[in-house]
């Protein structure tokens, strides 16, 4: 049995994003030079190596030569409640794992890009003598022309309290009760409540 290696070579995702896979035997690739020219001219990339075995099996003229099968794997897909059957081997594999790769890569410095324009945007937009033309291009991009500022509000808050008819002077019961019950919170997503405190509390209406 002779024994052959597997490599894959890939292009330039950028540009041409070819997948080429060439078996030889263990003596070297071939002319002894690891490398080989993608259609598009440019030089392939070695994306793995591999050993694969390659059982020869004797034929004559009037034999016919079984078909080998590649490994292949079975998936089934679920879209609009509707079940779609596919079959991928080896090689479809390796090509959506190597584009896969490729888009998280160019996903990730998208994300970079769309960090740096929105910081830049922020920074420039209230002192820019052209606010019309980085209105335009964050309204492309989807970035908020909002920033978050800090505010204290004073409010005053009318309450009913009920209180036991022997309370006497213990006002102070009902201050913590007030304290220990009395929450403030906002219904609109553009403000947030980061801390309230009650500041005094007094008996009678105003």
């Amino acid at each position: 049995m002779k024994t052959w290696t597997k490599y894959s070579f890939v292009c330039d995702p950028e540009e041409c994003d070819t997948l080429i896979e060439v078996t030889c035997d263990n003596y070297g690739f071939p002319s002894g030079v690891m490398q080989i020219t993608c259609p598009c001219g440019r030089n392939l990339d070695v994306l793995s190596v591999a050993d694969a075995t390659i059982t020869p099996s004797p034929t004559t003229k009037e034999e016919t030569m079984e078909d080998i099968k590649p490994n292949v794997i079975t998936l089934d897909w679920v879209e609009n409640d509707v079940v779609t059957t596919k079959t991928y081997t080896e090689s479809d594999i390796r090509h959506m794992v190597w584009q896969n790769k490729n888009f998280l890569n160019k996903q990730n410095e998208w994300f970079k890009k769309e960090s740096q324009l929105r910081t830049f945007i922020h920074d420039n937009f209230e002192n820019s003598e052209d606010q019309e033309a980085l209105t335009e291009i964050a309204e492309m991009f989807d970035i908020p022309l909002t920033k978050e500022i800090e505010v204290t509000i004073w409010v005053r808050v009318d309450a009913t309290v009920e209180v036991e008819l022997s309370g006497g002077d213990s006002f102070d019961a009902v201050e913590q009760f007030i304290q220990d019950n009395l929450t403030v919170d906002s219904y609109g997503s553009e403000m947030a409540i980061n801390n309230f405190e009650v500041d005094r509390v007094e008996e009678g209406a105003y």
